[in-house]
């Protein structure tokens, strides 16, 4: 399978499953609890989208914070692997297109991905609905948020 279509079923995954597994993650006193909740996005990350897409002992870079669960990793289900792919975020055909956090249309030279976000208020969120991506533009250190219907995800050997 395809890193773009895994990645946009991961999405789908996060839309559907959102609101029923963030009940289970929070803490006893019903705050947030943002390492269950990273650790729970990098395991998902890693046997739903990594192993789709990738053959065995080839892994990619850490989803967003990475996981908390293994003091010495940021991984769930290897700690010890080391990436060997890195997802590439590509606009569609080339074009600019609007980065919804900074409200400026952007081309993209040499940016990272993070993760799938809403946006909610002027501001990004772990939350859904997820329709976002977090970036951060190297160029200028600047984080970006930029819709998932306007660019593709690639995938790169490091």
């Amino acid at each position: 399978m395809e890193i773009d279509k895994a990645i946009k079923i991961f999405v789908d995954f996060l839309n559907s499953s959102w609101t029923i597994v963030y009940q289970l993650l929070l803490n006893r006193d019903y705050t947030s609890n943002e390492d269950s909740i990273n650790d729970w996005l990098q395991a998902n990350w890693e046997l739903l989208v990594e192993r789709k897409v990738l053959k065995v002992n080839e892994y990619l870079e850490v989803y967003g914070e990475g996981a908390d669960y293994d003091g010495i990793s940021s991984r769930i289900t290897d700690s010890e692997a080391l990436p060997n792919f890195k997802v590439i975020v590509k606009t569609k055909n080339g074009n600019s297109i609007l980065d919804v956090l900074n409200n400026e249309q952007v081309r993209f030279e040499n940016v990272t991905f993070n993760k799938i976000v809403g946006f909610k208020s002027g501001f990004y969120t772990l939350e859904p609905e997820f329709k976002y991506v977090l970036i951060t533009d190297d160029n200028l250190e600047l984080e970006r948020v930029v819709a998932i219907s306007d660019i593709e995800f690639e995938l790169e050997r490091l």
